[in-house]
């Protein structure tokens, strides 16, 4: 299987993973979102998990694993770099003050001023890359490096619903207010998590998400 490796977990479940292969992980993750399309519009399969440089397939049918493995392996290998069309979120954002309570404290550890700490921080458009830890809390992926922090020592008991966070090479959107240990720079009216509507995430594995200052 090209620059990817496709194993069984257990009785139903299929891992594809691209972790070993670094230099080219972003493109190959573009068509690794593009192969989980594919197998949740396939209608054989539980569900279809994605993780940093990998999807996991449970399988409806374990029968038909073996099979299934095959398929994925000659799929894998016809599908297209670029085959996977992302779809662009603009987020605004409240940067600061009583927004964002690591906000101050960030841009002193960084030698940042603030100005440059949100230039910095909607910079670049980031890729949803996976999602965990609470119902539509997507996984950010391409920080820019000079904003890389590691977690804080001590989470805190309450971070509001729709705070703006980063750690390590990571940010992210809490969907809802919980505990937490990422680093607080701000926050954002848009709902990302709700079980009544029909899409219930508004980020998928895959979307481009752009963060852009909330205007006075």
């Amino acid at each position: 299987m090209t620059n990817v490796s496709c194993y069984l977990l257990g009785e139903r479940a299929i891992v594809i993973d691209v972790a070993c292969h670094i230099t080219t992980q972003p493109k190959l993750n573009q068509k690794l979102f593009a192969l989980k399309k594919w197998l949740d519009s396939s209608d054989a399969f539980i569900d279809v998990v994605p993780a940093m440089s990998s999807i996991t397939a449970y399988l409806i049918n374990p029968e038909k694993i073996k099979q299934w493995q095959q398929v994925i392996v000659e799929k894998w290998n016809d599908l297209e770099m670029d085959s996977f069309e992302s779809k662009l979120h603009h987020i605004s954002v409240n940067y600061g003050g009583e927004f964002g309570q690591d906000f101050g404290d960030v841009a002193n550890r960084l030698a940042l001023t603030h100005e440059q700490l949100i230039r910095l921080h909607t910079s670049v458009d980031y890729q949803v890359q996976f999602m965990g830890f609470l119902p539509g809390f997507a996984y950010l992926s391409g920080l820019p490096a000079q904003l890389h922090l590691p977690r804080k020592s001590t989470p805190i008991t309450h971070v509001p619903k729709g705070s703006i966070a980063i750690a390590d090479s990571y940010t992210a959107v809490y969907p809802c207010g919980s505990p937490g240990g990422w680093h607080l720079l701000g926050q954002t009216d848009s709902t990302l998590f709700d079980a009544e509507s029909e899409s219930v995430c508004l980020f998928q594995p895959g979307d481009t998400v752009r963060f852009v200052e909330k205007s006075c």
